[in-house]
């Protein structure tokens, strides 16, 4: 990176539930507090219509924060509300498919958990950053898909950093 310092933003990821008004006030406390580059809404397990209203909601206080709102996993809900873009998993849409749905002016995040290989493919295949994770552990996903995938430690940051210019966020 010729000497120049690495620029850190926050990502920030919501919680799997939530009261949205509660969370709104949260959100825009959080976002005037310091230094967001995007907002990941993540509610794996609610309704069409209760994402559609987190997005009506939350995404105009991440717009007037100048933050991008990113949607997990559903390229379907995203080409019809006007996110900035979506973050999938290995086991969601393929990339591909997903930057045909959504064009070239959407950001698509991967989830490449403790792999370099995948981030590779992810990168070469048009990704617009790469996320490794979970650093710690969690409970947002089941025992048996984070054995699979792997616990990677901060080394993975330093290995992408240093061969490729595509952005990557550290999950947990």
């Amino acid at each position: 990176m010729s000497g120049e310092p690495y620029l850190c933003r926050l990502y920030l990821v919501s919680p799997p539930k939530m009261v949205l008004s509660a969370f709104a006030t949260e959100l825009e406390s959080a976002l005037d507090a310091g230094d967001v580059g995007a907002f990941q809404l993540r509610l794996k397990h609610a309704s069409d219509d209760e994402i559609r209203e987190a997005i009506r909601v939350l995404m105009p206080i991440t717009h007037a924060h100048d933050v991008a709102f990113i949607l997990n996993d559903r390229v379907d809900i995203a080409l019809t509300s006007g996110v900035d873009g979506v973050h999938l998993g290995q086991e969601d849409m393929q990339l591909a498919e997903a930057r045909k749905a959504l064009g070239a002016e959407k950001v698509i995040g991967i989830s490449c958990h403790d792999s370099g290989h995948l981030a590779m493919e992810a990168g070469e295949g048009g990704a617009d950053y790469v996320a490794f994770g979970a650093f710690h552990p969690t409970t947002s996903k089941e025992p048996a898909q984070l054995a699979k995938y792997g616990t990677p430690t901060p080394d993975i940051l330093n290995w992408w950093s240093t061969y490729t210019t595509v952005p990557s966020v550290a999950i947990g």
